[in-house]
């Protein structure tokens, strides 16, 4: 009657920030498309296919429904399909094929988007927003993560834009050493306390 262990341990609620290999396994295995999620990759898959054939700019895509629906394991699993993130050897792609078996034509936007290289930068907004909660609190957020997701300092944007500057010179390793010797800590730790070195980080860009 059943396929799996009835006893073994299933996460009530998924979570973006949950990337542990063997809950990312479980997840991408036991994930049921039913005939409703069906339409609705199709619409995403046929939709972001079409932004390889022609030159497309502005692509959003809202996801809705009511609390506990699946909104957020929906949206783990496009990320990972964008992604074709491999766990365990398996790439998410080849995972996903046994379950449109019944509907190859269905699975081939999925297939032809995935072979290209995407970057996916998955996070919950809640847990990374800090500061006030005004018209650019959101804006501030996607700045933080997309230069998190670069290396740079995302908490603070004005950090972040002189680690791009250096990036830019291709200094980063040289200003790194530099600043080491003259504050005795590593870069990369100190940076969050930024305000308080500036005079070894003026001393550092000088030489």
């Amino acid at each position: 009657m059943f396929a799996e262990d009835i006893d073994r341990k299933i996460n009530g609620v998924v979570k973006v920030e949950q990337d542990e290999s063997a809950i990312l396994v479980q997840e991408l295995e036991e994930y049921v498309i039913t005939k409703e999620l069906k339409k609705h990759f199709i619409a995403f898959f046929n939709n972001y296919g079409e932004s390889f054939e022609e030159n497309i700019s502005d692509i959003g895509v809202w996801i809705s429904g009511f609390f506990g629906s699946g909104k957020s394991h929906f949206l783990k699993m496009l990320a990972y399909l964008l992604e074709n993130k491999e766990v365990q050897g398996v790439k998410t792609v080849e995972r996903f094929r046994k379950k449109f078996e019944d509907d190859a034509a269905a699975f081939m936007p999925m297939d032809k988007v995935t072979r290209g290289e995407t970057h996916t930068i998955l996070f919950n907004i809640d847990v990374q927003s800090s500061g006030p909660k005004d018209e650019t609190a959101v804006l501030r957020v996607f700045a933080k993560m997309f230069y998190h997701y670069l290396g740079f300092y995302g908490e603070d944007l004005k950090v972040a834009k002189l680690e791009q500057f250096i990036e830019k010179q291709g200094k980063t390793a040289e200003f790194r050493r530099v600043f080491e010797e003259k504050n005795g800590a590593s870069w990369l730790s100190s940076r969050d306390s930024f305000a308080f070195f500036e005079d070894d980080v003026v001393s550092a860009l000088t030489q």
